[in-house]
């Protein structure tokens, strides 16, 4: 991304800082905004777009640096920003998300320039409200930017990580002094890894099973600074915010924080959330990527396999409460007493119910919304270029940024990774088979290969046991799977260990030291190199540069950013628009007509997910009707209420009023999440 404008001084003050932040050898031209530099172009947008940009404080970092957020809105336009549906980016929660933050301030630029230039875009800000959250962690983001090199995923908070009543005292150092936090390995009788067989700059655990036995200890670089025989357990910091939000969230976890929303940087963004309740999409750009993996945080589950309804439901739903009952039985009892008003019953939903755990997996029918938009996602990535592997995709995780919108919330959240390294390119034999290969056969090209290829195909994948030849052949001669389905479950399907290595396991790190040694010319890794330590004694230092899966090359960085923010564009396009399609008046009788409303989403998102329902933070859509002098309503509501609209869904509302010949109705369609439209309709 090309960095922002920003004044003058600030560029000659922060030259310096400029030519010393670190990049990794081969990939020089790959340059980040510093939090501090985020801030002055946040700064230089606002100056430059005041009538559509706004930027504010909603909180600090445990730090004491600001947590900005740039608002994007036409500010002439009525309704104001805060009463239009709003799209909600925010960046680097983790820290170590460099590009995230690229693509954050990128999207706000465009969306600054399309305004009075592109129709279709100032349309939208005239009638939308876009809030830019570029670095929600600059505690752990300057960390990029400082000597010596080092990850770093959590704020500033002190945390006494080894309950010895002192805070931070031992954390790492760069020993050898090449400006890196790297590793440190050390023989010893009491460790658990063991040198590649295969690659001997790699360590992986020793596995009892196979008669192996652990050689070496490992840590990160740095001493014992406290002098309690343990090496780096209590460095700088912290808590990790995109495990600080409410849902799932993991207790006794220090890392997690101390209960949830303990951070003043969480606060500050759920307090903005609570207070901006017109916001009906989240993106998020993060180590996450819920198009490629819609794996949840986990699944609600109950401590037996039998539980009891508590009293006062058990009545309603003619149970006993003095009775166990599965899941299951439980369900059924639900779905057929029509409990529910249309949401998708099943057991986690039941367990969350029941007080046994939160709610884990995606709504059926949201789930469908997503999958159709993962098919479009993934078709982009494929048609550009960017090699991304579903396997190696982060799910939502437990405490999460993207769980708590989801779930508690009730919006549509997406979030986007970016890029990972990629994996090394293996050259395919003549007539090999392949799950690519898998893509494009039909199912009699896959049944003619006989049972002893795809047994071999079966084992080369790590497949498990019971998906054996047999059955995938049984399978695809009843029509149940395709190739190409299969091919798909394959790529998800992680390999078994060993799995398409002779003689050895595949070290999990292996991609990771190709790509540093083919792509960085080695950069990417430091060689293990003796030095005397003062408390272990003698000791190698080596290991993966800091930010390797963080900063890809500059002209990957570029191709993925533009990719996303233009993707991020197309899904705010989708936002619900709620319209009054037609009005219909037809007389009755002297002074007495039926007023007929049609009202239609334009949209292509629902006007509010199931999810959003299920947690009751969607309203409902509500269509006031206004009369005026000596009007009477004879039949509906002056109020009428719809649950929600699909996109593109039409609904029809009737009211039947007593109205003078000539004059006119007053009608108002207004929800959080959806903007209002007024209008008079005229009784003729």
């Amino acid at each position: 991304m090309s960095r922002l404008k920003i004044p003058l001084l600030l560029v000659m003050t922060g030259f310096l800082i400029l030519m010393a932040t670190p990049l990794l050898a081969g990939q020089a031209e790959t340059k980040f905004n510093s939090p501090a530099e985020v801030v002055a172009g946040l700064k230089s947008l606002a100056g430059k777009y005041p009538e559509i940009c706004r930027l504010s404080t909603i909180g600090k970092s445990y730090g004491g640096q600001d947590i900005q957020v740039l608002e994007i809105a036409a500010r002439k336009t009525k309704p104001g920003p805060e009463a239009r549906p709003a799209v909600l980016v925010v960046a680097n929660s983790e820290g170590v998300h460099l590009p995230g933050t690229e693509a954050a301030l990128r999207l706000a630029e465009d969306l600054l320039t399309a305004y009075g230039q592109d129709k279709a875009w100032t349309d939208f800000l005239n009638r939308n409200t876009v809030y830019v959250i570029p670095v929600l962690n600059p505690e752990a983001a300057g960390a990029y930017f400082s000597k010596p090199l080092q990850e770093r995923t959590f704020n500033s908070r002190p945390v006494d990580e080894d309950n010895d009543g002192l805070v931070d005292e031992d954390g790492p150092e760069d020993l050898n002094g090449d400006g890196l936090i790297t590793m440190m390995r050390v023989k010893s009788p009491e460790g658990r890894w063991i040198i590649d067989p295969r690659e001997p700059r790699l360590m992986r655990l020793a596995d009892p099973k196979k008669g192996e036995k652990g050689e070496y200890q490992v840590y990160t670089e740095g001493l014992d600074n406290d002098g309690d025989g343990q090496i780096n357990e209590d460095g700088p910091g912290g808590v990790e915010l995109n495990r600080n939000f409410p849902h799932d969230f993991e207790y006794f976890q220090k890392r997690a924080g101390l209960y949830p929303v303990s951070e003043p940087e969480t606060e500050a963004l759920l307090r903005f959330i609570f207070d901006h309740n017109n916001i009906a999409m989240v993106i998020n750009f993060s180590t996450e990527n819920n198009l490629l993996n819609m794996q949840q945080t986990g699944q609600a589950r109950v401590g037996a396999d039998r539980v009891r309804v508590p009293r006062q439901f058990a009545g309603f739903l003619g149970l006993d409460p003095d009775t166990e009952y599965t899941l299951k039985e439980i369900v059924d009892v639900l779905k057929s007493s029509g409990f529910g008003g249309g949401m998708e019953i099943d057991e986690s939903l039941v367990a969350t119910f029941l007080g046994l755990g939160p709610a884990m997996n995606l709504d059926r029918s949201d789930q469908a919304i997503y999958e159709e938009l993962q098919k479009d996602y993934k078709g982009g990535l494929k048609e550009i270029g960017l090699d991304y592997l579903e396997k190696r995709a982060r799910g939502v995780g437990k405490g999460s940024f993207p769980a708590f919108c989801y779930y508690q919330y009730g919006v549509p959240v997406f979030s986007f990774d970016l890029w990972q390294v990629p994996e090394p390119k293996k050259e395919e034999k003549k007539d090999e088979l392949t799950a690519d290969r898998l893509k494009s056969m039909s199912s009699e090209e896959f049944l003619a290969l006989g049972e002893e290829k795809i047994a071999a195909f079966l084992k080369e994948r790590g497949a498990p046991p019971n998906f054996n030849a047999a059955m995938l052949i049984k399978m695809v001669q009843s029509g149940q799977v395709t190739p190409a389905r299969m091919a798909e479950m394959m790529e998800k399907m992680p390999r078994a260990a060993g799995a398409g290595v002779a003689g050895a396991e595949e070290n999990p790190e292996a991609y990771l030291l190709a790509y540093s040694d083919n792509v960085l010319k080695g950069a990417g890794f430091v060689n293990w190199k003796p030095f005397k330590h003062p408390d272990l004694g003698q000791v190698e230092i080596g290991g993966f540069v800091p930010f390797l899966k963080y900063t890809p090359p500059a002209d990957q960085l570029q191709a993925t950013i533009k990719y996303h923010v233009q993707y991020s564009r197309k899904l705010m396009m989708k936002l619900p628009s709620v319209s009054i399609k037609e009005t219909k008046v037809e007389k009755l009788g002297t002074d007495l007509y039926r007023l007929t409303v049609f009202l239609q989403n334009e949209g292509l998102l629902p006007t509010s997910f199931a999810q959003g329902r299920r947690a009751l933070t969607s309203y409902p859509i509500r269509v006031s009707l206004k009369l005026e002098g000596k009007q009477k309503l004879f039949a509906g509501r002056p109020v009428e209420q719809v649950p929600f609209l699909q996109a593109g869904e039409v609904r029809k509302l009737e009211w039947t009023v007593q109205a003078k010949k000539g004059s006119s109705l007053g009608l108002r369609v207004w929800s959080n999440r959806v903007s209002p439209v007024e209008t008079m309709v005229k009784v003729d």
